[in-house]
């Protein structure tokens, strides 16, 4: 995984969302929403994101992107 990468990625109530990839450190993968990183980027400020254990995130390939199961909140 890599920076702008799209993942799905388990929450902690068990729901699936997609979001991107902000960094990685060791095991931990920060994640945002697409809508959050350009605002940042527009803002030219570090985006607001979460830290999962990269247990929870999985990359997602071109068909995943628009599987109705997922939600983008």
């Amino acid at each position: 995984m890599k920076t702008f990468d799209l993942v799905e990625v388990e929450t902690f109530s068990g729901e699936k969302v997609l979001r991107e990839v902000v960094a990685v450190e060791g095991d931990t993968v920060y994640i945002c929403t697409k809508e959050e990183r350009l605002s940042a980027q527009k803002e030219a400020r570090e985006p607001v994101c979460a830290g999962f254990n990269r247990r929870y995130v999985h990359p997602v390939t071109a068909g995943q992107s628009n599987h109705a199961s997922v939600s983008n909140p």
